[in-house]
């Protein structure tokens, strides 16, 4: 199969989006009601009322420069008021700091003094009320606290950098959360997409073919599909698909980041939105493939990039979770979806590739099975069955890639091939987990069941478990070999074992080869031994 980057350009197709007005994006300005507290009058007689301290005739309290704290008699005090009416304040906390220095007209005579500093006395007497300690603020800031360390990034944790920490709620979710104080889906990115980089797009179209080219010949070589399954579904612990997918995503937000350059630049294009876009056009990223059926879905997935099912293939590389009505931003957008998964199970495969080396053992191909539309899978069954590969068995009949009932062009069933390459494990899973059941009993075109097959090829584990099957017939006749059972093919081959086990679950040993009877076969072919037992039974 060959598909050119004209392909993945025909894809990318504004019919396979739903177009609908998207939301006004505006977003609106967050109001903070601001305390504002109206000072009509202050003076040196109300500020003074609320102390502990007993009042002293002979001084005033003033507010030392260097200590912040009131004094009595600072010769620095060039008046009697403190505060006035006319100061501008500002809210920090619960006080309220009086930011203006001027004068204003006030009926309390104010007499200046070089020693000091003169007071007017409240001719009405005034009760001392009991509070807790009097606070007045200092006339100059104090020195703050040091600042903290710039944060830094711990790996595997979504702690941002300090630069980036403005970027942790993306911005079209924070209109939203002021539109309607709720975070919803985004399916929407016009946005966001005014700021991407067609030139980078156009390069990962051309990159996605490439690794579609260099998949599609991988899993066409020899059993190499069916190798690479058995270690994504066995050999390779599920910790290690977690950190592969981990990295391979974090290298998409990358990619995009790039794409995004111009949006970043101006802080319009945060990395949570990059993230959202991630979401909706990667979405199989986390849940599906980390999630129970992971393994399986990669493979199905790497079925479709690697073979001839176009349906499949453009329904796959089109399932994107956005709307736009923008035909160009709906283009863009699928090519990040193809760009996406192609990328991430090219670098997968690539892995694969590398751990086991380009020497890697490699078995020949089964051609010639059938020559229906399911050739493949089937061919695929049958290179697991060979190499004894029963989660890989088990991923194509699960799946429905290949069928319980299929049989060659030679009418040999699974459990039929089972048996010809000697594998007891892939026999028994066939015989008693595999629904519908597979007729064991059906003969080949030589006319053999996979019974016969068992018995002549002297594999008592393989007899056995066939014996044991409540459906199999042990004195199962081939018509184009006089009638011979499974025990006359074992008498002629002397195989005493099989003999014993078959009598044992049934076998007539009344049933003539022929004109030839059993114990008249163990004479002819001088198995004494096998010709006792007959006799005994």
């Amino acid at each position: 199969m060959s598909r050119g980057v004209r392909d993945l350009r025909d894809l990318i197709c504004v019919s396979r989006l739903t177009f609908h007005e998207s939301e006004d994006d505006d977003a609106f300005a967050e109001s903070r009601p601001q305390l504002r507290k109206e000072l009509s009058s202050v003076s040196l007689s109300s500020l003074s009322t609320d102390s502990k301290t007993p009042r002293n005739p002979l001084s005033a309290r003033v507010t030392s420069p260097d200590s912040g704290f009131a004094t009595n008699g600072s010769p620095s005090a060039s008046g009697l008021s403190l505060v006035n009416s006319s100061d501008s304040t500002k809210d920090e906390g619960d006080g309220v700091f009086i930011t203006s220095t001027s004068v204003p007209d006030s009926p309390v005579q104010q007499v200046p003094t070089t020693a000091h500093a003169t007071f007017v006395k409240s001719t009405k007497k005034k009760k001392r009320k009991k509070s807790g300690l009097s606070v007045e603020p200092t006339r100059h800031e104090l020195p703050g606290p040091s600042p903290l360390p710039p944060v830094e990034t711990i790996a595997g944790t979504g702690i941002l950098r300090e630069e980036e920490l403005a970027e942790a709620k993306p911005s079209y979710e924070r209109v939203q959360s002021a539109r309607n104080g709720k975070s919803k889906t985004r399916v929407n990115f016009d946005d966001m997409l005014t700021y991407m980089d067609a030139t980078i797009v156009a390069g990962w179209l051309t990159r996605a073919n490439d690794a579609i080219q260099e998949v599609t010949a991988f899993c066409a070589k020899g059993d190499n599909f069916v190798q690479f399954a058995h270690f994504w579904l066995s050999s390779f612990p599920d910790l290690q698909k977690k950190d592969i997918f981990s990295m391979e995503y974090d290298f998409l937000i990358e990619e995009l980041k790039l794409a995004f350059a111009v949006g970043r630049e101006n802080r319009a294009v945060v990395r949570g939105d990059l993230t959202q876009l991630c979401s909706a056009v990667f979405k199989e990223y986390p849940t599906k493939v980390l999630g129970a059926k992971g393994p399986h879905i990669f493979l199905d997935y790497l079925d479709i990039l690697s073979s001839d099912k176009h349906v499949e293939y453009k329904k796959l590389l089109s399932d994107v979770r956005c709307a736009t009505t923008n035909r160009q931003y709906a283009q863009w957008l699928l090519a990040v979806r193809s760009f996406a998964l192609v990328s991430v199970w090219f670098s997968v495969i690539n892995f694969y590739r590398n751990l086991v080396g380009s020497g890697a053992k490699q078995g020949m191909p089964i051609l010639g099975l059938c020559s229906s539309q399911e050739s493949v899978p089937n061919r695929r069954m049958l290179q697991a069955i060979r190499l004894g590969y029963i989660d890989v068995i088990h991923y194509l009949l699960l799946n429905g890639h290949v069928s319980s009932t299929f049989s060659d062009s030679h009418r040999k069933t699974w459990v039929f091939m089972a048996v010809m390459h000697n594998q007891p494990a892939v026999l028994k899973y066939l015989l008693t987990k595999v629904h519908p059941s597979i007729d064991v009993n059906q003969a080949a075109d030589t006319g053999n069941t996979a019974l016969h097959a068992a018995a002549n090829s002297g594999k008592l584990p393989l007899v056995e478990m066939l014996c044991e099957c409540e459906s199999i017939d042990v004195n199962c006749v081939n018509l184009q070999c006089e009638n011979a059972t499974p025990l006359h093919l074992s008498i002629m081959h002397g195989h005493e074992e099989i003999v014993a086990c078959l009598l044992k679950h049934g076998a007539d040993s009344s049933l003539k080869m022929g004109e030839t009877s059993v114990t008249a076969l163990a004479r002819d072919f001088n198995h004494t031994e096998i010709l006792e037992m007959l006799n005994k039974s």
